[in-house]
């Protein structure tokens, strides 16, 4: 099934590189729900996007900035 955009225009593309068992999870979880993986993922960005409680989560919670972090108490 072919989604058609009705609102903004797809204008940015993102490349995603996944495992094995990410990929089989994604086409797995958008066939159950009659819908491609980009607009799965479209659909998860948007309901981050409403959540206002999203946004104490942004910059700097990963284990890469963790790690760097640590290294620099060296």
């Amino acid at each position: 099934m072919k989604t058609v955009n009705l609102g903004d225009p797809f204008e940015k593309r993102l490349t995603l590189r996944l495992t094995e068992a990410q990929m089989d999870f994604i086409v797995a979880i958008s066939k159950t729900l009659g819908i491609s993986p980009s607009e799965y993922f479209r659909m998860a960005i948007n309901a981050s996007m409403s959540n206002p409680d999203v946004v104490k989560y942004i910059g700097g919670t990963s284990n890469e900035n963790v790690k760097t972090d640590s290294d620099n108490k060296l």
